[in-house]
């Protein structure tokens, strides 16, 4: 009989242990997202933000001091933010079986206090540091725009410069800092792809390696997370984008032949770079509707004047769509030499074999032998390397 009823107990925990289990199943799929905001007579929007978007996915009113309460369902850590009109958006984290609450500060700088996961933490923990360095440089551009007036502005200038430099260099700092600490978390993504105002905090290729630590930790983390494979992808693209960087400065080193291509000249011929061997030649890049180029237009000019009692050519490629404004930029500037285009502006296939990504002006110096010279964007250089062109050991 004992026996019986010691079983019969272990039975009915069982059961109870069984119900508990389902309860708590159901409730691992949901996160709240709550909090108290000063009444502003506004609402508060939750969005879920991924790479590629942001989509609203309730609102809440809190015009009479209410507090908002929103329940989410997520499969995986995923990114909110809560937007409001007067106040600062904030961006939090919340996985299954997370409560996030948010509630007012009386603090200008950050106006927040959350407490939440430890994902959560993270990425506020960095956002106020963020906002906090933010609050800085307004007080320091406010100092600006109260001394313009003064006798000593120019050194006011100057130390508010060097102040704004070292919160910057600062944050810089704190943000590496931060990234290498917590390589797996979704919110070094959002570090990485951060700015302080509008500075970048990284650089896709000269900081790279920061994408790959990062990559590397959430891939092994959380493979299936679609934070994950999206960070994955831009890493892709930007070691592709590195590789094709290598491989173009390869390419277009001194002493390479030059790329050679045909386009269209304005008498309706085909002309390119193998056309014009046996002279020193300038490949001038530029486009009419670009203020830069038509100021380097002078340049080219000038240098033409010089040298072409030498041998030397010019052929300037405009990445221009409008036949008018092209040929109309040349008769206004004088611009010498022999003009060509495919009229297909950013879209022309020139601009990527040069690797110019549209940063206009820019040229080619090419020896008589079709080798590059050399390749700069700084015209105030131009004159000094075609005279080192003329100088140069046929076997540099």
């Amino acid at each position: 009989m004992r026996n019986l009823i010691i079983s019969l107990v272990l039975f009915i925990a069982s059961l109870l242990s069984l119900v508990s289990c389902q309860q708590s199943g159901k409730n691992t799929t949901k996160a709240v997202i709550r909090g108290n905001y000063f009444p502003f007579e506004e609402k508060v929007f939750l969005n879920e933000v991924t790479s590629a978007n942001v989509e609203t996915l309730d609102s809440a009113d809190i015009s009479n001091g209410e507090e908002f309460y929103f329940e989410v369902e997520v499969s995986e850590p995923t990114v909110f933010r809560l937007a409001h009109k007067t106040l600062y958006p904030i961006m939090v984290i919340a996985e299954t079986g997370d409560t996030v609450s948010i509630t007012q500060a009386d603090e200008e700088a950050w106006p927040y206090e959350v407490k939440g996961g430890p994902e959560c933490m993270l990425l506020v923990n960095y956002l106020e540091r963020l906002n906090r360095d933010h609050h800085k440089v307004d007080s320091l551009s406010l100092i600006f725009q109260n001394s313009q007036s003064h006798p000593d502005f120019v050194n006011i200038r100057e130390r508010l410069n060097e102040a704004f430099t070292e919160i910057y260099e600062g944050h810089k700092e704190y943000a590496r800092k931060f990234v290498t600490e917590h390589p797996a978390s979704i919110a070094s993504i959002i570090v990485l792809n951060g700015f302080f105002r509008e500075f970048a905090l990284f650089h896709q290729h000269d900081d790279f390696k920061f994408y790959e630590i990062v990559n590397d930790a959430l891939v092994k983390k959380m493979p299936d997370s679609k934070y994950t494979k999206d960070f994955t992808a831009q890493v892709e693209n930007i070691r592709a984008s590195r590789d094709y960087e290598l491989e173009a400065k390869m390419r277009l080193s001194p002493g390479r032949l030059v790329p050679d291509f045909s386009l269209p000249t304005t008498d309706g011929s085909k002309i390119g770079p193998k056309d014009l061997e046996g002279n020193n030649l300038l490949i001038y890049f530029w486009a009419s509707t670009d203020a830069p180029s038509r100021q380097a237009n002078k340049i080219v000019k000038k240098a033409y004047e010089t040298f072409s009692r030498y041998g030397f050519q010019v052929l300037a490629i405009s990445f221009d769509k409008d036949p008018g404004f092209w040929e109309a930029a040349i008769e206004l500037d004088s611009l010498p030499g022999i003009h060509a285009t495919d009229l297909k502006g950013a879209g022309s296939p020139v601009q990527k074999l040069f690797n110019l990504k549209m940063r206009l002006p820019a040229y080619f110096l090419i020896d008589t032998k079709g080798r590059i010279f050399d390749h700069d964007r700084d015209f105030g250089k131009l004159q000094q390397k075609i005279i080192e062109l003329y100088n140069q050991k046929q076997d540099y």
